[in-house]
């Protein structure tokens, strides 16, 4: 196996997660009651990291308290960016946490199974300078790539576009085309190796878990998906039609689970209480009698009344619209 060093893209403010990243940083979201850098973690530790070092802007001051207190079974660093860098000047940034091996870069609103030994392989057979995780994803290919793998561009909408996972392999060379100019976009980075003549190549996933949690509907969508799996694509996660119950939760008498439902922390709720199809975060109280349905309850809520559709935090409140999307209050 071979070993490396991988960084975790988590500066973004997650404004399609709005209201819930206003009180968490995105990397910090639950995936069935454990935070996403968690999952992140375990699957690049498992894949051969040895280090990683995660960029945080946006309540930065939580994710660096979580990395703290997490017991983690690689090194885990937190590099906060005084203004927000862009995903280019993210990378550049860190430049000194690297060494001279190829580096692993993920974005840090994925869950994903993707075989990164078969990623770095893949790089160092083609001896480019960025090989980049492709998979096809209707909802979001718009990556072209020639016959030989090479990137063409990141603006396709040809049959053959394929979807850009967010995973990348980078030899310590590319950041030469990553200029100190900020905020830049790793994209537009990519874009000029392309232009200089440098090989940015793709590497084609197929039949492996890739999910994306950048926006409300994902995320909620991620879960049901889970629900529905007969086997775990990842060790640990839940699935078979069974709810996620943190064993600090209340649960009153006459409480009705349907479906996929997600019960965070020191949740209490009430008698009589419906929850279908939902995710509920940490110390939610729910009233007596109240039903959720397709809906997402942020840390703290008191919910005292029946939600459907609903994303709430207690910050602001919004409602996933019909057909995807959503529409603020």
């Amino acid at each position: 196996m071979k070993a490396f060093k991988a960084m975790i893209l988590a500066a973004g403010l997650g404004t399609r997660l709005r209201p819930l990243t206003l009180s968490r940083p995105k990397v910090l979201i639950p995936v069935q009651n454990r935070p996403l850098l968690s999952w992140l973690v375990e699957y690049l530790w498992s894949a051969g990291a040895e280090e990683v070092i995660v960029n945080g802007y946006h309540l930065s001051e939580k994710l660096t308290d979580y990395v703290e207190r997490e017991d983690f079974p690689i090194p885990v660093h937190v590099r906060v960016e005084e203004v927000l860098l862009g995903t280019g000047g993210g990378i550049f940034n860190v430049a000194d946490f690297w060494d001279k091996r190829p580096f692993v870069v993920v974005n840090g609103d994925i869950l994903s199974a993707v075989d990164l030994q078969e990623m770095l392989s893949t790089h160092h057979r083609s001896g480019a300078t960025v090989t980049l995780g492709l998979k096809d994803e209707h909802r979001f290919n718009r990556v072209q790539v020639a016959n030989d793998d090479r990137i063409l561009s990141f603006r396709g909408d040809s049959e053959q576009a394929l979807a850009f996972t967010g995973i990348h392999v980078l030899d310590p060379q590319a950041l030469a085309g990553i200029l100190s100019e900020t905020p830049i976009s790793i994209i537009d980075c990519y874009l000029r190796l392309i232009s200089s003549g440098a090989k940015v190549m793709g590497h084609v996933v197929k039949g492996q878990f890739w999910r994306e949690l950048g926006s409300l509907d994902e995320y909620l969508r991620a879960h049901l998906e889970l629900f529905r799996m007969e086997s775990a694509p990842m060790p640990g996660l839940q699935v078979s039609g069974e709810p996620v119950v943190h064993k600090s939760a209340r649960l009153g008498s006459g409480v009705r689970l349907n479906g996929m439902v997600c019960i965070g922390a020191g949740c209490d709720l009430g008698n009589g209480v419906l929850v279908e199809a939902s995710i509920i975060w940490d110390q939610v109280q729910v009233r007596a009698g109240c039903s959720i349905r397709d809906s997402i309850v942020g840390d703290g809520v008191e919910v005292t009344e029946s939600l459907e559709g609903a994303v709430i935090s207690a910050q602001g409140k919004t409602h996933l619209a019909a057909g995807g999307g959503q529409r603020a209050e």
